[in-house]
């Protein structure tokens, strides 16, 4: 390449890095206003779906910063009154609402384009007096009730609770199980202790900082308030790399195409929001430093125990690999905290989905992401098979038929899952819950002490200045004031040149030399940043275990001896009573009493293996049933696909043999075999030799020639 050819892209280069250099400041400029506009609204959401306020928390004795909003219908979809309902909530968590939202392609948007009535919880960014935790808690379930009494005449509805949100969807689900139908939680850290060594090491924060103290202090420092972009800013933290370089060079790389996106995303982030220092005490003394929600100790200060053994709806828990703020092991675990095994589960009658995604992180399981998006449509249209699973422990496999494009719809399946695969997932050993145990020994030592000593100090002192000072002095929101045009007026030059700059905007070659290099010293960075971020992970791990794990230390806070972390579990007379309840029970079942408990029968046993149900295939019986016994109800119709599914799977030859006892004459019994095979033929993946296996069952019992 001559000198001629190298200078004139290297002047190219010039040119296209001062164009977007100007675009980028330009966005980073909109990125601030947006933020300013979006934290002096006390109500702002990132919401692209118009709502309609029809309950709000405000009105409630006592009041608290939570509302309930209808979700304005699209023009192309109506609304079908009648369909179930879906109520969805995003996290408080120094952020805003709406992230479950702020796409056409997300969770209300599938919902909505289903016909379903959609609901949504959201908040403001300012708490209202002194409500705590527990005023938020009893609020939901007066939400919730809303919108049952809205929809006498639907199936119960389904509640979505994306991370932190999960807590309050399942504490609703507690205290009124007979509102709920499926209940669907979404990235939400519920066993708080669980984790992998060598990754995810946001779980040892708590114990790097001593308990919760700093949290209590932070309240005090603001007067009362804590600043929701300490919370955040831990989030950040976590991946520094993404925070201080990543994010931002990829906007200045792909500015000409990123930017609306970029924005978009940066609404929601930049939403800042203040919790009461009694709520963010509550949440960190127990799930974050005391994980007792999924221990069985959780009560409210009236005397109600938090049990999630009490909800009696479906769960579905989306988790992913990919997901560094609620790992698999927090999002999945406290199911092998609370159950001893498969047995109990179905013994309690309770139906648990986890659905493991290997790609996306925290935020994109709820955001509508590529792959997040088409698991929410698959979830909606599958929501009367979910509803009607019998009880057990599965695993919602999503897959793409070999050799399909990105945009094919995906097949689904429950596969029979043991204890064992969720404890697979991340699961500690006594070693980590005693070093656990100890930090929560010692934060409720430090914290007593504080809350004794210091406390008092900042309530006499009180000085709502100081309050507002470190409110704005907090280095997350200068982040974004910086470049606003109310803090910074000199970014306005940059709306006019960039309006200039895309008027002669030339797009630079791939194959610039000097692109190239830029792209490789951009990885460099991006290297290095990464490289120390995994070394502080593995200091703070290493420093975590060798403080928490110490015996000596262990000693101290009496944590040395016996068991660290109290679970649940059964004694052997209660779970020997259980299971022979619940034996007595199947054996009530056993017989058949009506032509759609035989229908149901035949299709169990030749359809449903001990290992997995195919999601089609239910939901083409579901359909049918319907359709042909349109006078059933949803409840009923759950019981005898369930109880039938049930009694196939503990016994099936004496399931065989009660329903030879039914069918007594050949008209009958032709009949059911009719009936049976219209239902086979309906199932697009079943094979030839299944309608082969239906007459061969039918022999066995003696029913056709």
């Amino acid at each position: 390449m001559n000198n001629n050819v190298i200078n004139n892209n290297f002047f190219a280069y010039c040119m296209d890095v001062c164009q977007r250099s100007i675009l980028f400041m330009d966005v980073m400029r909109r990125r601030g206003n947006d933020m300013v506009m979006m934290t002096s609204e006390n109500s702002s959401t990132v919401l692209t779906f118009e709502i309609e306020k029809i309950l709000d928390g405000a009105d409630f004795n006592p009041p608290i910063n939570y509302w309930l909003a209808q979700v304005v219908p699209l023009a192309d979809h109506p609304t079908d009154i009648n369909k179930r309902p879906y109520v969805i909530q995003d996290p408080r968590a120094g952020r805003g609402p709406g992230i479950a939202g702020f796409k056409k392609d997300s969770e209300i948007g599938a919902a909505l384009k289903h016909g379903h009535p959609v609901y949504f919880i959201g908040f403001d960014a300012e708490p209202i007096g002194e409500q705590n935790y527990e005023d938020v808690i009893r609020g939901q379930v007066r939400f919730y009730k809303e919108v049952a009494r809205l929809h006498p005449n639907s199936p119960k509805l389904c509640a979505i609770g994306n991370c932190a949100a999960g807590y309050l969807t399942m504490f609703s689900a507690m205290q009124e199980p007979e509102l709920f139908g499926p209940l669907l939680i979404a990235g939400s850290p519920l066993s708080y202790w669980n984790g992998e060594r060598g990754r995810n090491p946001m779980r040892y924060i708590g114990g790097m900082l001593g308990g919760s103290w700093l949290v209590s202090l932070l309240g005090d420092i603001g007067g009362g308030r804590f600043d929701g972009t300490n919370l955040v800013m831990n989030f950040n933290i976590l991946n520094f790399d993404n925070f201080l370089w990543g994010k931002q060079y990829d906007l200045f790389a792909n500015v000409d195409q990123d930017s609306e996106r970029f924005l978009q995303f940066e609404r929601w982030l930049g939403s800042f929001g203040e919790l009461n220092r009694s709520e963010i005490k509550w949440i960190v003394d127990k799930f974050f430093v005391g994980n007792q929600l999924t221990t069985g100790m959780l009560t409210t200060s009236d005397g109600i125990k938090l049990d999630p053994r009490e909800i009696s709806s479906p769960i579905v828990t989306f988790i992913s690999d990919g997901d560094n703020i609620s790992p698999p092991a927090q999002s999945a675990g406290w199911i092998a905290d609370l159950y001893q095994d498969v047995d109990e589960i179905i013994a309690r009658g309770k139906t648990i989905i986890y659905c493991l995604n290997h790609k996306v992180g925290h935020l994109a399981l709820f955001t509508g992401s590529k792959v997040a998006k088409r698991e929410n449509k698959l979830f909606v249209e599958s929501m009367d098979t979910i509803d009607l699973l019998p009880p057990g422990l599965y695993e919602l496999i999503l897959e793409t038929p070999e050799g399909a494009e990105d945009g094919t719809p995906l097949h689904a399946k429950y596969a029979a899952r043991t204890i064992e695969d969720i404890k697979a997932l991340g699961y500690n050993s006594e070693e980590d819950d005693r070093a656990f145990a100890t930090v929560n020994k010692c934060s409720q030592a430090l914290d007593g002490f504080y809350e004794s000593f210091i406390h008092p100090l900042f309530r006499m002192y009180h000085n709502p200045l100081v309050a507002r000072v470190a409110k704005d002095i907090q280095p997350l929101r200068w982040n974004y004031w910086l470049f606003s045009e109310k803090y910074n007026p000199t970014m306005k030059i940059f709306a006019t040149l960039a309006e200039q700059v895309k008027e002669d905007r030339k797009q630079l070659a791939e194959d610039n030399q000097w692109l190239i290099w830029q792209d490789m010293q951009a990885k460099l960075i991006a290297s290095y940043l990464h490289n120390l971020q995994n070394l502080r992970d593995n200091l703070m791990e290493q420093t975590f275990f060798n403080l928490w794990g110490n015996s000596e230390m262990q000693k101290y806070w009496n944590t040395d001896e016996g068991i660290p972390r109290y679970t649940p579990s059964l004694t052997q007379m209660e779970r020997n009573k259980l299971m022979a309840n619940y034996t007595a029970e199947t054996l009530q079942k056993m017989p058949v009493t009506s032509r759609l408990g035989a229908i149901f029968r035949v299709v169990a046993l030749l359809l449903v293996g001990r290992h997995e149900i195919k999601a089609s295939s239910a939901a083409t019986l579901i359909s049918w049933a319907k359709k042909n016994y349109p006078q059933i109800g949803d409840d009923e119709l759950r019981q005898v696909i369930s109880s039938q599914v049930t009694v196939v799977w503990q016994d099936k030859d004496n399931a065989l043999n009660e329903l030879r006892k039914f069918v007594m004459s050949k008209d009958e019994a032709e009949q059911l075999v009719l009936a049976v095979e219209d239902i086979l033929t309906q199932i697009a993946d079943v094979p030839a030799r299944m309608i082969v296996a239906l007459h061969e069952l039918a022999q066995k019992l003696n029913i056709v020639d």
